[in-house]
Order: structure tokens, then sequence, then C-alpha cells
């Protein structure tokens, strides 16, 4: 037989000895290595931007910043224009009702609580479109595509956090940014957020919506609205009022804060990225004015874990 030009000859025994007419043995079929998930690797500006969010106190405490003042800023927006929706939305819905009429008298009427309604359902459309507006300039700009995307670890912190708390578990699930509860929270609000403003706009402008849909579209909208603005309210009155002032009076989106404990305690994950930006720039040689020791930051873990019984190891 003639080599593959290319290839060195085979010159072994067996070769020699195999007949020509035998057939040729069975390739193995190659493995195919698994591929790694590459780690990410943290670019210079988002090592910077994670270490400018160390700060300290006028005491010296050290504290870290989980919500610049435009978040806090947007918050409490929402915070005024919702509020300001369902005091004046709900007496209107129930208005035959004693508490509701109640209210609406109070109010100066009927149609004085329609336009304070109006008026500050423009202020959550607009910032709602700012809202956009600041996800967009940041992921075209700075190719910031955000934490509050739904991913599978966020499947596997439920589940973990159902163990914990049904005592099968003696660790908590290691949140990063945002916690899955957080992220249904967000997504909730977006949704029902979406859902107000379209029917809200069908009731507001019924007119021009029978221009292009049927006459039953108005108060289809209208049973719409009222039933998602009570399971808004009932929503916040609950599930957000547990999560961020009984369970845990967690005042960072007012402070725009949070201490090394608190950190540790509700998103360790986030904490660790942090502080491996900090390491990434004290082996580049970079010192900017607020960048914390990292020993100061291992000591800070060590008084966390033994304060909070090392929940988050």
């Amino acid at each position: 037989m003639n080599a593959i030009p290319g290839t060195p000859p085979d010159t072994s025994a067996t070769a020699q000895a195999a007949p020509e007419s035998s057939q040729p043995a069975p390739r193995a079929t190659p493995r195919v290595p698994r591929r790694r998930k590459k780690a990410h690797r943290l670019t210079r500006r988002e090592a910077l931007e994670a270490a400018a969010r160390f700060q300290q106190d006028a005491h010296g405490k050290l504290l870290i910043l989980r919500f610049n003042l435009t978040q806090r800023v947007e918050h409490m927006l929402l915070i005024i224009s919702f509020s300001t929706l369902a005091l004046t939305g709900l007496p209107q819905r129930y208005s035959t009702s004693t508490l509701g009429s109640l209210m609406l008298r109070m109010l100066g009427g009927i149609e004085t609580a329609r336009q304070i309604h109006h008026i500050f359902a423009v202020l959550f459309i607009l910032e709602a479109a700012f809202h956009v507006g600041y996800f967009l300039f940041g992921l075209f700009i700075y190719r910031r595509a955000g934490s509050m995307w739904p991913t599978l670890d966020d499947f596997r912190h439920f589940i973990g956090m159902i163990r914990y708390n049904l005592g099968l578990s003696k660790e908590r699930p290691r949140f990063g940014r945002y916690t899955f509860e957080e992220k249904a929270e967000y997504w909730a609000l977006v949704w029902g957020g979406v859902l107000m403003i379209l029917t809200g706009l069908m009731q507001w402008f019924p007119t021009q919506t029978t221009r292009f849909l049927p006459g039953v579209a108005i108060p289809v909208a209208r049973a719409i609205h009222g039933w998602e603005a009570v399971l808004a309210v009932l929503a916040i009155l609950t599930w957000h009022t547990y999560h961020t002032v009984i369970k845990h009076f967690n005042k960072s989106i007012f402070t725009g804060t949070m201490t090394l404990e608190e950190m540790l305690e509700e998103h360790p994950a986030e904490l660790e990225y942090l502080k491996k930006a900090v390491a990434a720039l004290e082996r580049a040689g970079i010192a900017p004015e607020n960048l914390p020791d990292l020993h100061q930051l291992e000591q800070g873990d060590g008084d966390s874990e033994s304060q909070v019984g090392g929940s988050a190891r």
C-alpha cells in the first residue's frame, strides 16, 4: 500500500503482517472536551466603577454605594406617582362604597380626583419613558445590559431559598446584585405599568381608541385597569412591605448605601465581585483615592460573619 503523501510510512509489525484484504480497524470517536464557561474578565472601566462604590461616612465607617442619585430620585418619583394614583383611582372605582365616597369628598369631588389622577398618570408615563431611555443609554453607550434580567441562577436561588427556609440547608443562597425576589417584583412592576398605561390611555381617550378598536374595548380596559390597580396595591402592601420594611428595614434606596455587614448578609456575591475589582486594581498598580484596603475588607468579612452567624459562607 502506498502511504498518504505527507505522512510517515507505517513500519510497525502489525501493519506489515496485516493482509490487504482485511477490514481496517474502526476509528475511535474522538472525545470532544467540554467547553468551560469563561470567567468574565474585568475591564479597567468596570474595575474603576466598582471601586468607586466604596465610600466612608463621617465616622470613617466603610459603606458601599448600591443606588446612585438618579436611581434614588426615580424611585422617589415612583413612590409619589404610584401612591397618588392609588389614592385617587381606587375611590373612583369604589365610589359607591362608604370609604370611597368619603375619600372623593376629601379630594374635592370625583372631577377633581380625575384631574389629579391624570396629572400623576402623566408623571408616571414620563418616568417610565425616562427609565427606558436610561437603560438604552447605558446599553448602547456603556455596553451595560443591566442585572435585572432573569437567569438560571435565579431558579437555583429560588430552590435554595426554599430548602433554607424549610431547614433542609444550612446556607442561604449567595445573591448577587439583585435577588430573585427583587427581579420578580421589578418585572411585575414593568408588566403592570405597561398594562396600566395602555388601559388608562384607552379610557382617557375613548373616541380615539374606538377608531381602531370596537366599543367593547373601553369597558374591558376599565375592568383590567381596576383589577390591576387592586393587585398592585395589595402587592405593595404585602410583598414589598414585608421584604423591605418588616423582614429587614432596607434604607439603601433612600440613602444609596449599604454597610459591609448588610452587603455580606444580603448580597455576598456582589461584595465578592467588588473585592475582586479592588484586587485587580492593586495588581495593576492603580490606586484611586477611595480605594479601600483589601485587609480592611477581609477583616470586615470576618466581623460580619460572626455577627450574622456565617450564613453567607
